[in-house]
């Protein structure tokens, strides 16, 4: 599936830059199984712009139809992947096929699954190449346009970086027969002794050079009585009108005047004309590249033989210094940041592999600036630009010279140092925030940070650098100004997960997930409400999963639509078995995730399913916790408002932990407010008016709503709850969860079945 998504109008998205204003459109392909998520990401994506470009979103639901959109559009940017589709190991095989099979370094990928803490890194990240991993719980409009802007400017800079390289590489094909010496000063001292030496001169002379975005040449070589202008700029010569010819020379094109004739030294560029702008003003041209020159004073003219050995012998210097300066110049597009000159992810891991053994001595900081997308959209790029260069200043000066500041990537810097070297400044800047000025701006940046003792820690760099990420997105999900440490063995909880991750991907796929039915009563006579649906996992070891552990491991993998949809199903099912009892009116609760509050097509994905299954909406109640609508709460108010609209009654459970307002209260389309068993301990501990259940009771009868207590096992709970006027409860004085095969025995017993009951319509 191809979406294109047009500009709006009113975007204020900065404009691409010129020359790249006939770039190919901007692909990103997402891969996932789950048909709700990619509908969720085609409308988050909607009117998303980078660089004042239009992006068009591809979308496959398997690896089979990635890698055919793979094939069909080799310009895709930009992946985001899901780790777990048909087969457990899909995604990540399709990174493999990405990297290795196809030779795609330039795209970028984004692993979207979440598993609970950190996923196992040894495991399964040790042989891939993943720019980034991401919980899909986590992936609000704000963090996903963070994303994609990031790995947009990443995919953008190494096409730039590959284009220049292979114009690069074009021109070092054409060197040959040049001196192989390392580094220009040794190339330049080479050069100044052998043309003295093919001249029959003393062995003095200079060769110098005008770097690019300079004002004044440099002496990189000298020899004889001029030796002590070594490093030293050009003016050291002490001659004006020397200094003046040599940088005509360096200067020189056809056309332009050269030295004159009557001169007997040797004065000469060392670069080719095409070096030269072509509009270049008088003294040093445009900046487009290094200039290089060679002077030798002599007493008489050369030989023509002699001119044309130097000639040839200077032509491939020439172009060995070109040659090196250029290798210079991609060594540091590879290992170096352009915005903040500091070392990058490349240089980092260079020099952690330099290390070696030291490594271990050393301890690696992760620090991110929070909320930094959003003083994008306040500020600007320039100016946030300016800030992090700021900052990176302002890191590196308060680590100090034994400690390696590098910038990981767009807000994300690196400290590698001795562990004494990293304690003070980062972890007063953790309350306090730490203040950088561009010279106009002023900013509080406050930091979140992840921390690897090394001495702690048995792998290589790179499984270092894929841990410190991973502690950096744990401990950005607990807020601002957090820090979260390596401790030894969390690679094996981890690995605990994924597996456990892996078994529920296979429970979910063999329908090995089941319901217990818990009975709910009305209070006022202890009749039938209807029942509450909860999950319940039986592995294949016949041990008994936890539903909080399960249920917080769907939501973290994605596979929570997956459950909701079997429990919502089953429950279904169990309608129909109570309508055939003659007990249709009774209603069915089933969860709602937080995940799943984000899906805009929820609310009629539930209403079709239910249709599917014969069962109408009246009998179906909806619970989503106080926590989850506290995510997004104009998003969910629209949500629950809808599945009211389709007959749905709505419940919001776990009422009281939360965070909710009144006010936000008020905004909710509710039917029910459930309390929380926590509170029922408070239950004849304190004044019937003083005690939380009673406080949520009385809200409730004053917004219009219906409350039931959850947890309710003793008759004395149940005596207050009727005196407060809750109106229903469910808990163990009432049922225990059943099966679904076991409620028409529990009926029966309980005399909750009609005189005649009904036998049609038994699904």
């Amino acid at each position: 599936m191809t979406l294109t998504f047009p500009a709006s109008p009113a975007n204020s998205t900065p404009a691409w830059p010129r020359h790249l204003a006939n770039a190919p459109e901007l692909k990103v392909l997402t891969v996932d199984d789950d048909v709700v998520f990619r509908r969720s990401m085609a409308f988050a994506l909607e009117g998303y712009q980078f660089q004042g470009r239009d992006i068009t979103l591809l979308q496959a639901g398997s690896a089979a139809q990635a890698r055919a959109l793979l094939v069909a559009h080799p310009d895709i940017a930009l992946l985001l992947l899901d780790v777990v589709m048909e087969n457990d190991d899909d995604g990540l095989m399709l990174v493999r096929h990405v990297r290795e099979g196809m030779g795609r370094r330039d795209i970028r990928i984004v692993l979207l699954t979440g598993q609970p803490g950190m996923a196992p890194m040894r495991d399964v990240m040790r042989n891939l190449d993943v720019n980034e991993y991401w919980h899909k719980t986590e992936l609000g409009s704000d963090r996903l346009e963070a994303i994609l802007n990031a790995n947009l400017r990443s995919h953008q800079f190494i096409q730039e970086a590959l284009q220049t390289r292979r114009q690069l590489e074009q021109l070092l094909a054409a060197v040959d027969g040049a001196s192989h010496v390392p580094d220009l000063t040794g190339l330049s001292q080479a050069l100044l002794v052998d043309v003295a030496r093919l001249l029959g001169l003393p062995g003095e002379g200079l060769v110098v050079m005008w770097p690019a975005h300079t004002t004044a040449a440099l002496v990189i070589g000298a020899t004889g009585r001029f030796a002590e202008l070594q490093g030293r700029p050009l003016d050291a010569l002490g001659d004006p009108a020397q200094v003046q010819r040599i940088e005509q020379a360096l200067t020189h094109r056809p056309g332009m005047a050269a030295a004159p004739a009557h001169a007997l030294d040797l004065l000469m560029p060392l670069h080719p004309s095409s070096a030269l702008s072509t509009t270049a003003s008088p003294g040093r041209p445009d900046d487009l590249a290094t200039l290089f020159a060679l002077w030798m004073p002599r007493r008489q003219p050369p030989a023509p033989n002699e001119t044309e050995m130097v000639q040839l012998l200077v032509a491939n210097v020439g172009a060995q210094m070109h040659r090196l300066e250029l290798i210079a110049k991609l060594d540091r597009l590879a290992y170096h940041d352009p915005l903040t000159e500091l070392p990058n992810r490349n240089g980092l891991l260079r020099m952690m592999h330099a290390a070696g053994e030291r490594l271990s001595t050393m301890v690696l900081q992760f620090e991110d600036v929070d909320q930094f997308s959003n003083l994008n959209l306040m500020l600007g790029f320039e100016t946030t630009n300016r800030l992090l260069q700021a900052l990176a200043q302002r890191l590196r000066d308060e680590a100090g010279p034994e400690v390696l500041v590098a910038r990981m990537d767009n807000d994300t810097f690196a400290l590698l140092g001795p562990r004494d070297k990293l304690d003070t400044p980062l972890h007063r800047h953790r309350s306090e925030g730490i203040t950088v000025s561009d010279g106009h701006f002023s900013a509080v940046l406050h930091l979140t940070g992840a921390r690897v003792d090394l001495a702690l820690f048995s792998g290589p760099p790179e499984e270092i650098l894929a841990t410190a990420r991973y502690l950096l997105n744990d401990a950005k999900r607990r807020g601002w100004g957090q820090e979260v440490a390596y401790r030894p063995g969390m690679e094996a909880a981890a690995r605990d997960n994924y597996r456990l991750g892996q078994a529920l991907h296979e429970a979910l796929r063999a329908g090995e997930i089941r319901i217990a039915l818990q009975p709910q009563v009305w209070l006022r006579d202890g009749t039938l409400k209807g029942f509450e649906a909860l999950a319940r996992w039986t592995d294949r070891r016949g041990q008994e999963v936890s539903p909080v552990t399960f249920i917080a491991l769907a939501e973290a993998s994605g596979h929570i639509t997956a459950l909701f949809t079997q429990v919502l199903q089953q429950s279904c099912h169990a309608w129909r078995v109570l309508e055939a009892l003659g007990l249709g009116h009774l209603r069915i609760a089933v969860n709602l995730s937080a995940l799943q509050l984000a899906a805009p097509t929820l609310a009629q994905d539930i209403a079709d399913q239910c249709a599917d299954q014969g069962v109408p909406p009246e009998a179906i109640e909806l619970e989503v916790t106080e926590s989850a609508v506290m995510l997004d709460p104009d998003g969910a108010a629209a949500q629950l408002a809808r599945l009211r609209q389709l007959g749905f009654e709505v419940a919001l459970d776990d009422f009281g932990t939360g965070f909710s307002s009144l006010a936000r209260l008020r905004s909710f389309d509710l039917d029910w407010l459930k309390i929380d068993r926590a509170f029922l301990g408070e239950i004849g501990q304190r004044p019937d008016h003083e005690t939380l259940p009673d406080m949520i009771v009385t809200l409730s009868r004053q917004l219009g709503l219906k409350s039931l207590a959850e947890g309710v096992e003793t008759d004395a709970q149940r005596l207050w709850l009727v005196r407060s006027g809750c109106m229903a409860a469910q808990g163990l004085l009432f049922g225990a969860p059943m099966p679904v095969a076991a409620l028409p025995d529990w009926l029966r017993t309980h005399g909750h079945l009609p005189a005649q009951p009904v036998t049609a319509g038994h699904g």
